[in-house]
């Protein structure tokens, strides 16, 4: 099985010779999301006051400011997407699709498993999830981090447990959660806020010993 070219925290399952499955599905989600992405930057284009890291760019308008990085971001989409949708309908010879950025993205979905499978497929990936992730990122600076910890370390429980990594000054704690958590009044058991995960540590080692 040949290996992903694009980077992974671990080993990952490949699809067709080139890419991950997990790729392959980022790829497709960028595809969907980026039309949204676009339009919803639009209401961020004039910086947040005084907000560190933003960056006004010039303007016809002496008053008006924009914000560098959503306008470089919204540019990028468009050029991403326009530039690959001639490469496909180049090598295939097929219709262009109507030139706005929803028309656009629903043609490179629409080839994306054959556009996956070219030499330059996982460039192709890596550049449609490249500026989804951008556009995402300036729309939230501080999402959420959601990843996997292993299994349950309660007695009898085949649950996994799921961190969850919060902004700073969310008014939520960071916890890790088991997915099969059982719920008594109104609260799941399995579940450990950050003060609380040097014991769940201990209890994980146990399991693993």
């Amino acid at each position: 099985m040949s290996t992903c070219p694009l980077v992974h925290d671990e080993p990952a399952e490949s699809i067709v010779g080139r890419l991950c499955r997990w790729h392959a599905r980022r790829a497709s989600k960028a595809c969907q999301e980026i039309p949204q992405t676009f339009h919803a930057l639009a209401t961020r284009l004039q910086p947040e006051g005084g907000t560190l890291g933003s960056i006004a760019a010039p303007s016809r308008d002496p008053g008006l400011n924009l914000d560098h990085r959503v306008v470089c971001c919204r540019s990028d989409m468009r050029n991403v997407t326009t530039t690959w949708a001639r490469v496909v309908i180049e090598e295939r010879q097929v219709h262009a699709p109507a030139d706005t950025i929803g028309h656009v993205c629903a043609f490179l979905s629409a080839h994306l498993d054959w556009s996956l499978r070219q030499p330059w497929g996982h460039q192709h990936a890596l550049d449609l999830i490249g500026v989804w992730e951008t556009g995402r990122s300036l729309l939230d600076p501080n999402p959420i981090r959601v990843f996997e910890v292993g299994q349950c370390p309660e007695d009898e429980c085949q649950g996994t447990l799921i961190a969850y990594l919060r902004p700073q000054d969310s008014l939520l704690p960071a916890e890790i959660l088991c997915d099969a958590s059982p719920v008594e009044d109104g609260h799941l058991t399995h579940a450990w806020t950050a003060d609380k995960w040097l014991t769940l540590g201990r209890k994980i080692r146990r399991l693993d010993a």
